[in-house]
C-alpha cells in the first residue's frame, strides 16, 4: 500500500514537472516569438501639427533663368485642389467636450483607462479571427493604434502588422498623455467629402467652428468615421441619422450625456449645408499630376501614411519646385481646350492625350489629360492614369534597341519581308497594309513598320529579354510580367505588335523614348525637389538618369526613327518640311483600329500623343493618324519659343557613328559594280553603324538572289490583294493572343 502511494506521488511528480516543463517553453517561445515586436518604438516627430494650417505651394522654373548652378523659379498662381483645402488643424482646445466623448463612445470607450491596447476589446478580436481561419478583419483597435496606422501607413491585415501595432501604441502611451494622441487623432481621420479632420469637417458640412457645434453634430461627425462613404451626412443622410443615434445612446449609457441632453439630441435634425462648389477650384493636369505623384512618393520613399501625406500637404508649409514650363503648358493647354483640333469619327468625338518632356533630364514640361476644357475636379487624365495598348509604338523600345545593343541587327541587315507561318490558311504576320516586300533591310522595316521583321528580330532577340528591356529597364511597370497561370505580356503580340494585355500610360511610354537623345533612360518626372517649411529637402528627383545604350546606338536608333518622318508612316510632318527641323519618332495602331499614337522628338523636345475612345472603340471614319498631326501643331508652336537645355538645333553624329553608302539591293557597302549594275534607278544610300559594325563590301553575284527573292515577294503581293487588312486572333504557340497589324 505504501508503495502505491510512492508510486502515485512519483507519477503526479512527473506529470507536474513535464507541465512546469511545457508551460515554460510556452512562455518562453511567446516571450522570443514577441521579442521582435515588442522593440517597435513611435516616432514621436509624426505628432507633430503645423497649426499656422499653411498649404503646399507649387512653383515652376525658368529654363533660362539660371543662378548659382540652380534654376530660380517662381510661384505659380494656381493653388491646390479643392481636396487638399480640406484639411484645417486644430487643437485639443479647440474641440468641444462632446464632440471628443462621441469619439471615445462610439470608437475607444476605454480610452481613458487602458494603455494603448483594449485587451478585452483585442482578446474578442483575436477569438473572431481565428474561428474564421483568417478571413476576418483582426479589429479591435483603439484610438491610438488607429493614430499609429494612421501616421505610420502600414496597413497589412495581417497578424504581424497588427503586433507590431499594439507594441507601438503601448510605446506612444508612454511616451505622449491623452490629451496630444486624441489631438492627432481628430486632425487625420477621414470623414468623407475630402475632408481630413474635424476642422475641415465642421467647415464642410455645418460651416461652423468645432467649438461651435451642438451636441447632434457631434454625433454626426463621429458617425462618419466608421465608413466615410456610407456615413457621409450629405449623401446619405439615413445611414448617417441611425448611425448617429447609436452614438447618442452611448454616450448616455456611458455617462457622458444625461437623458434630457440624450433626448433633446435625439430630436434635433442637423442642418448639413450644400457642398462648396468646385466650379473656382478646379485645377490644371499639371497640379492634379504633381499632387498625386508627391502623395505617392511620400509614401513609397519616406513611409508616410496617406492621412499624413495629404495633412502635409495642407498645413506643412511645403514648397514643391515643379517641372513645368508655363509657356509649354499653356500651349497645350489651348491646343486642347480647342474642340475643333480633333476629328469626329463614326461614334463621335474621340480622346486625346500628350506630354510633352524634356528628352536630357526627363522633366514633364506639359500635359494634357483629355480634349476640351477642364471644368471638373480629378477628372480621368487620358495622359498620366489611363492605360492602352501601344501598338508599334512600342516597338523601338521592345525589338529594334535591345537587337542594335545585342549585335543581332545593324541599319542594313537584311530580312526577309514574307510571312513566317500559315496559321488558320491565311499567311502571318501580316503587315498593315497587307502586302509582303521580300528582302528589306532594317531601316526599310522601321519606316514602314513591318509586322514580319519585328516578329522575326523579336525571336532572335528572346521574349524574356526585351520584356526586362522595357519593364525593369525602361520602368514599364503596366506591363504584365508571367506568372504560372497567364503569360501576361511575355507574348508576340504584346512585344512585337504591341498588343499589350492591359496598356500603357502615355507618360510611361513618352518617357522611354529618352533613351534615344543620349542613350540615357530619364523617369518622367513632374516636380524637381520638395521642401520642408525651413527649407530643407524632403524628396528630390534626379535628372542624370540610367545610362541605356552607348551615344553610338542612340543615334543610330535616331537615325533610324528619322526615316519614319522623312518618308515612312509619319512623312510629311510640317515640322520638318517648313520649319526645317529635323524629327524623329514611331506611329502606332492597336487592333481594329481602337487606338492611333506618334511618340516624336526633336533635338530639343519629346512628345508623346494618344487618340482613342473612352471605351475602346474602331476609329471608323477617321482618316490617317490624327496623333501626327496633334503632334505636329503643338510642336511647331513649341519650338518657335522654346529654346531648351543646351540650345540644340540638329542630330548630333557623335563618335563612334560610321556613315556608308550602301547598295540598295543588298545593304552592304557599295562598290564601283553596284553603280555599273544599278544606274540612275537605285542610287546608293547611306546607312549608319556603330563603330566596328559595318556590313563587308557588295558582291554583284547577290543580285540574282535579290532579283529571286523580289519575283518571290511580287507572287506574296498577287495573292494577297484584295484580303481583309486584319491578322488572326491565334499565333503559332497557340496562345489565345490579339495578333492585328500595326503601324
Amino acid at each position: 500500500m505504501k508503495k502505491k502511494k510512492i508510486r502515485r506521488k512519483k507519477r503526479l511528480l512527473v506529470v507536474l514537472c513535464t507541465f512546469f516543463l511545457l508551460l515554460m517553453t510556452a512562455v518562453v517561445g511567446v516571450v522570443l516569438f514577441l521579442l521582435p515586436y515588442s522593440r517597435a518604438t513611435m516616432d514621436m516627430s509624426l505628432l507633430t501639427l503645423n497649426e499656422e494650417s499653411n498649404p503646399a505651394r507649387l512653383y515652376a522654373a525658368d529654363p533660362e533663368a539660371k543662378g548659382g548652378g540652380e534654376f530660380r523659379y517662381h510661384l505659380l498662381d494656381e493653388g491646390l485642389p479643392m481636396e487638399i483645402h480640406q484639411q484645417i488643424p486644430v487643437t485639443y482646445e479647440d474641440v468641444p467636450e462632446d464632440l471628443i466623448n462621441a469619439f471615445v463612445a462610439i470608437e475607444d470607450k476605454r480610452f481613458f483607462t487602458h494603455e494603448g491596447v483594449d485587451f478585452k476589446r483585442t482578446a474578442h478580436a483575436v477569438w473572431d479571427y481565428l474561428i474564421h481561419r483568417g478571413n476576418a478583419s483582426f479589429g479591435g483597435s483603439t484610438i491610438t493604434q488607429q493614430v499609429v496606422k494612421n501616421l505610420t501607413g502600414n496597413r497589412d491585415r495581417t497578424p504581424e502588422r497588427k503586433l507590431t501595432e499594439m507594441f507601438t501604441a503601448l510605446d506612444l502611451e508612454r511616451r505622449a498623455d491623452k490629451r496630444k494622441i486624441l489631438e492627432v487623432y481628430l486632425n487625420i481621420i477621414n470623414l468623407g467629402s475630402g475632408c481630413m479632420g474635424v476642422g475641415a469637417a465642421s467647415a464642410c458640412y455645418f460651416q461652423k467652428q468645432p467649438s461651435e457645434l451642438s451636441l447632434a453634430e457631434c454625433a454626426a461627425l463621429a458617425a462618419i468615421t466608421n465608413r466615410p462613404t456610407l456615413y457621409n451626412p450629405r449623401t446619405h443622410p439615413e445611414e448617417n441619422r441611425q448611425r448617429r443615434e447609436i452614438i447618442l445612446r452611448e454616450m448616455r449609457d456611458q455617462g457622458y450625456i444625461d437623458d434630457v441632453r440624450y433626448a433633446e439630441a435625439m430630436s434635433e435634425t442637423p442642418v448639413i449645408c450644400d457642398a462648396p462648389s468646385s466650379a473656382t477650384t478646379v485645377t490644371s493636369w499639371y497640379t492634379e499630376m504633381v499632387i498625386s505623384d508627391v502623395v505617392r512618393d511620400l509614401q513609397e520613399r519616406l513611409d508616410y501614411s496617406y492621412e499624413r501625406a495629404m495633412l502635409l500637404l495642407s498645413s506643412g508649409g511645403l514648397r514643391i519646385e515643379t517641372s513645368m514650363d508655363e509657356t509649354l503648358q499653356e500651349i497645350l493647354t489651348s491646343y486642347y481646350e480647342t474642340i475643333g483640333h480633333f476629328p469626329v469619327g463614326t461614334d463621335g468625338r474621340p480622346q486625346s492625350a500628350a506630354v510633352i518632356m524634356d528628352p536630357y533630364t526627363g522633366d514633364i514640361l506639359a500635359v494634357a489629360g483629355a480634349i476640351g476644357k477642364k471644368d471638373g475636379y480629378y477628372l480621368q487624365n487620358y495622359a498620366t492614369q489611363t492605360r492602352r495598348p501601344a501598338g508599334s509604338a512600342i516597338k523601338p523600345l521592345s525589338v529594334y534597341t535591345p537587337a542594335l545593343k545585342d549585335g543581332v541587327i545593324t541599319w542594313s541587315s537584311i530580312f526577309e519581308d514574307v510571312p513566317l507561318e500559315e496559321l488558320n490558311g491565311r499567311p502571318w504576320p501580316q503587315n498593315a497594309d497587307g502586302l509582303y516586300r521580300g528582302r528589306v533591310t532594317v531601316r526599310d522595316s522601321v519606316s514602314h513598320s513591318l509586322n514580319t521583321v519585328a516578329v522575326e528580330i523579336l525571336r532572335r532577340v528572346g521574349m524574356e529579354r526585351s520584356f526586362d528591356f522595357l519593364h525593369d529597364t525602361l520602368r514599364l511597370s503596366e506591363l504584365l510580367p508571367p506568372t504560372a497561370e497567364n503569360v501576361g505580356d511575355m507574348t508576340i503580340a504584346s512585344l512585337a505588335l504591341g498588343q499589350n494585355s492591359v496598356g500603357v500610360t502615355v507618360r510611361g511610354l513618352t518617357g522611354g523614348y529618352t533613351i534615344f537623345s543620349e542613350g540615357v533612360y530619364h523617369p518622367p518626372i513632374s516636380y524637381r525637389r520638395v521642401l520642408d517649411e525651413k527649407g530643407r529637402v524632403l524628396m528630390e528627383n534626379s535628372t542624370t538618369g540610367e545610362r541605356v545604350l552607348s551615344p553610338a546606338e542612340a543615334c543610330v536608333m535616331t537615325k533610324l526613327l528619322s526615316s519614319v518622318t522623312s518618308d515612312g508612316t509619319a512623312a510629311g510632318l510640317l515640322l520638318t518640311d517648313e520649319m526645317g527641323i529635323p524629327s524623329a519618332g514611331k506611329t502606332g495602331t492597336t487592333q481594329n483600329n481602337c487606338d492611333r499614337w506618334f511618340v516624336g522628338y526633336t533635338p530639343k523636345l519629346l512628345c508623346g500623343v494618344w487618340m482613342g475612345y473612352d471605351y475602346p472603340a474602331p476609329l471608323d471614319g477617321i482618316i490617317g493618324n490624327p496623333s501626327i498631326d496633334i503632334w505636329d501643331d503643338v510642336m511647331m508652336a513649341c519650338e518657335k519659343i522654346y529654346r531648351g537645355v543646351d540650345r540644340r538645333s540638329s542630330f548630333e553624329v557623335c563618335d563612334g557613328v560610321v556613315p556608308v553608302k550602301l547598295c540598295p539591293l543588298t545593304g552592304e557597302i557599295a562598290t564601283p559594280d553596284c553603280y555599273d549594275a544599278l544606274g540612275d534607278l537605285h542610287p546608293p544610300m547611306v546607312g549608319w553603324f556603330v563603330e566596328g559594325t559595318e556590313p563587308a563590301d557588295c558582291c554583284h553575284l547577290h543580285f540574282s538572289v535579290w532579283q529571286e527573292m523580289s519575283t518571290q515577294a511580287t507572287d506574296i503581293e498577287d495573292k494577297t490583294e484584295g484580303e481583309e487588312d486584319a491578322s488572326p486572333q491565334t499565333e503559332p504557340t497557340n496562345e489565345t493572343l490579339a495578333l492585328s497589324p500595326n503601324f
